[in-house]
């Protein structure tokens, strides 16, 4: 792909945010990359950039440290992922536990590949994967509300009331969670279709916990239009545009 599939990404004249720039040039995530540019490491033509979203084009010569950035930016890449239990959403882990990223063939990575959004460890499910910064943000900020499907079992149904709490909001660690729709989704045991367009850590299990439900299996299966399918566990692939589209918007 050329360009950013989000439309309305770019600047004036094919030049792009230098945050955008950093992340599709695999100088990490978008916190690690504005993270530099305030700290004063980054420099474009010579002169320090402090702004982050300073527009920068393909002829201008940007630097972390000294270093040179390749002066066009790398090809965007957008993967779906069916993340197994027991994988950190996150590009590496310090305490060597097994990351989302190792279960990317050599094939489909690029520099700055990061987790789009997370699953906790325990999760599974629709994860997608991107090194297009305006794609990252705009699937993961609440401010679009992107809405995530979960498929989540508890230990005991949700009485009426405890959905109309849901839908209502409940509190949790950092801040009231409300669902957009919570609705059963077997007759036989105590599964429901959970629908959220926020991206709290642990939000679901957090919620659930707050109406006195435990929460024994999670699955996120939408982002946004896109659906995970019969993508089978640990599976990885590359979407197409259009899949990309559907997947930030809705």
């Amino acid at each position: 792909m050329a360009g950013s599939i989000i439309a309305g990404s770019a600047h004036r004249g094919g030049s792009t945010p230098l945050v955008k720039r950093l992340v599709s040039s695999g100088m990490g995530s978008r916190r690690r990359a504005a993270a530099l540019i305030m700290q004063g490491a980054v420099t474009v033509n010579g002169e320090p950039a402090l702004a982050i979203s300073r527009p920068v084009g393909p002829g201008d010569a940007v630097s972390v440290n000294g270093k040179p950035l390749p002066q066009s930016e790398a090809g965007l890449v957008y993967l779906i992922l069916n993340k197994p239990p027991g994988y950190i959403s996150a590009v590496s882990d310090d305490r060597g536990r097994v990351v989302v990223l190792d279960l990317v063939p050599e094939a489909l990575r690029a520099p700055g590949l990061v987790p789009v959004g997370r699953l906790d460890a325990a999760s599974t499910g629709l994860l997608l994967l991107s090194n297009d910064g305006a794609f990252v943000e705009r699937v993961t900020h609440p401010r679009y509300g992107v809405v995530k499907e979960y498929n989540v079992l508890l230990d005991d149904a949700l009485s009426p009331r405890d959905r109309d709490r849901l839908l209502r909001g409940v509190p949790i660690e950092g801040g009231m969670a409300t669902a957009r729709a919570v609705s059963p989704a077997s007759k036989r045991e105590p599964r429901y279709a959970v629908e959220l367009a926020e991206g709290k850590k642990r939000e679901v299990r957090l919620m659930m916990q707050a109406v006195g439900r435990r929460t024994l299996r999670l699955e996120r299966v939408r982002v946004g239009g896109l659906r995970l399918g019969g993508l089978p566990s640990g599976a990885v692939r590359r979407l197409s545009a259009r899949e990309a589209r559907m997947a930030s918007h809705g």
